[in-house]
């Protein structure tokens, strides 16, 4: 092998956490809430934490482009 190739081995790779990956964790909460998986105790600390996921998506979410016609129509 050549040092370059080690090298390659050996670099970590960058973990990437998306809003994907934020929103599936919403859902898995929401889920096992369903299900009855979480116990009373624990509602609130889930519940806390399943709402600053919820915003957090929605806040950083892609927000469609308006166009002229919509704009237009907002107007009126």
């Amino acid at each position: 092998m050549t040092d370059t190739t080690q090298e390659q081995e050996q670099a970590p790779e960058a973990v990437a956490l998306g809003l994907g990956d934020l929103a599936l964790m919403a859902n898995v909460i929401q889920v096992a809430s369903d299900r009855g998986a979480i116990k009373a105790g624990e509602m609130q600390a889930v519940g806390a934490l399943y709402s600053k996921l919820v915003a957090f998506v929605n806040a950083n979410a892609p927000q469609p482009e308006t166009t002229d016609e919509d704009t237009a129509t907002e107007d009126e």
